[in-house]
């Protein structure tokens, strides 16, 4: 799941930045459509963030008996002394 956000954040932030660099030089504009490429991959990067956090929300969890919470709980104390 890592690895998917972190190709989707590299293409959500270079491809934006990269075609307001050639818009720019393009144009002759001074920096204007690189700042709109990064507002707009701002933007993109949130929601593949918002994304990468509603789908690791719905990933199932591992419910634990209390007697097995005090079973962990007592090999962490163990470990801690050695």
């Amino acid at each position: 799941m890592a690895a998917n956000m972190t190709w989707q954040l590299a293409i959500v932030i270079l491809v934006p930045i990269i075609i307001g660099v050639k818009l720019d030089k393009a144009y002759g504009t001074k920096d204007v459509w690189t700042f709109v490429g990064l507002g707009v991959a701002l933007i993109g990067s949130g929601l593949v963030m918002w994304r990468a956090v509603r789908a690791a929300n719905r990933l199932p969890t591992i419910k634990l008996t209390e007697e097995q919470k005090r079973a962990i709980q007592k090999q962490y104390e163990e470990d801690d002394k050695e």
